[in-house]
């Protein structure tokens, strides 16, 4: 399933969609902007009830957790999948006041191991986000590291679902089919769901 990708930003008192974009590190809004309840209602399909991505660019513009996108977000018709900073427990249950489903959390932003290890301990539906740049896994601390080693790592502690987000289209095929084979709930967030086949869920940013 083709999920589309949102990214919501709440900007002069009202809800818009912006034609945002990842960095190697973070999520940046852009310089167009739609009202937000016609452009989700024109991306999502109403007929089957699936998921939709909303990327919460407010939190990460300010580098902590925000309630701005998460309190004035209404979405009808699909199941919302909701992305933003996270870096310890405590942002996890503010994350999920609303009606978020599942919360994708950038990986690089959790605090510490203990943190990782709480998180998972209270909600399984936490869904750690891998940014992926030029190959290679992004760390916090602008440190880098192994993509499968860290997915290993996270299903050994309990994430049984787990992002990984390659705007870039650098992980290789070789690579995607690795991942699907031994990490099969594995979710790829892509410009295009043809660069990471073979999953079941593949995220792709409604383009606007």
């Amino acid at each position: 399933m083709e999920i589309p990708a949102f990214f919501a930003t709440y900007r002069d008192d009202k809800m818009q969609v912006t034609d945002g974009h990842f960095t190697a590190t973070t999520a940046k809004e852009g310089s167009r902007y739609l009202d937000f309840r016609e452009t989700v209602s024109e991306g999502i399909d109403r007929s089957a009830r699936a998921p939709a991505v909303f990327v919460d660019c407010n939190s990460f513009a300010e580098r902590e957790f925000s309630e701005k996108v998460m309190k004035h977000m209404n979405v009808k018709g699909a199941d919302v999948w909701f992305m933003t900073y996270i870096e310890t427990v405590e942002d996890v249950f503010d994350s999920f006041n609303r009606d978020a489903e599942i919360v994708l959390a950038p990986y690089h932003f959790i605090l510490n191991e203990a943190e990782l290890k709480d998180i998972c301990s209270v909600s399984d539906s936490v869904v750690p986000v891998l940014f992926v740049h030029n190959g290679r896994l992004v760390q916090r601390g602008r440190r880098h590291g192994d993509v499968l080693g860290t997915l290993e790592k996270l299903v050994s502690i309990g994430y049984y679902r787990n992002c990984i987000l390659d705007m870039g289209n650098s992980l290789d095929g070789y690579t995607w089919s690795i991942i699907s084979s031994d990490f099969p709930s594995t979710i790829p967030f892509v410009d295009s769901p043809y660069h990471a086949e073979g999953f079941q869920n593949t995220i792709v940013p409604f383009l606007i």
